[in-house]
């Protein structure tokens, strides 16, 4: 008599435990819809820019997601965005997460060309997270031999995004100076 599996029994298996998985993961969907449901109101709202109230968001209440997004009419390096929402997300106990003001910088992908500022707020409880994307497209022409030159499309697109929390390292705590706690700080020789 063989201890191992056949290649039949190994089927079976397999498929068996497939079909446990996707059955726990819909039941977990419904479990979680039904509890997003009944905590909705325990979302933070999501600040519009002024101007901008009646903009349509895309919402997802299972992932706690909402989003917006517009054109602003002002030049680049305009920050009127940032600062009315840097603003606003301390007012209500929010903290920026990263190290001082954030800045424009220039990314390239895809062949486009464009500046972006990004800044990202986590809510007093740790539990959500406000992103600001602003980004303002280059058009470059020239080549090889000819200097480049860009030209910069008028105004400015802000993305506003609201999410739980995805990065574990946003809930860490902060301790003295700023560090996460349990962060060892190597002394100098």
């Amino acid at each position: 008599m063989s201890m191992g599996f056949s290649r039949r029994e190994l089927l079976v298996t397999i498929a068996a435990l497939g079909a446990a998985w996707v059955v726990a993961m819909l039941l977990l969907t419904a479990w979680q819809r039904r509890t997003g449901q009944r905590r909705a109101g325990s979302e933070p709202t999501l600040i519009h820019y002024p101007g901008t109230e009646d903009r349509p968001e895309q919402t997802s209440l299972n992932l706690g997601f909402r989003k917006y997004w517009f054109l602003l009419h002002e030049a680049y390096p305009s920050k009127s965005p940032y600062q009315f929402y840097d603003r606003e997300m301390r007012q209500r106990g929010w903290r920026r997460h990263g190290a001082g003001e954030p800045q424009w910088y220039r990314r390239a992908e895809g062949g486009r060309v464009y500046d972006l500022l990004h800044a990202v707020w986590v809510s007093p409880d740790g539990l959500f997270q406000m992103e600001l994307e602003m980004t303002s497209a280059v058009t470059q022409t020239g080549g090889e031999e000819e200097a480049v030159s860009e030209e910069r499309e008028p105004g400015i697109k802000v993305y506003v995004t609201q999410q739980r929390v995805t990065i574990p390292s946003l809930m860490i705590p902060k301790g003295p100076g700023g560090r996460p706690r349990g962060e060892i700080e190597a002394a100098p020789e």
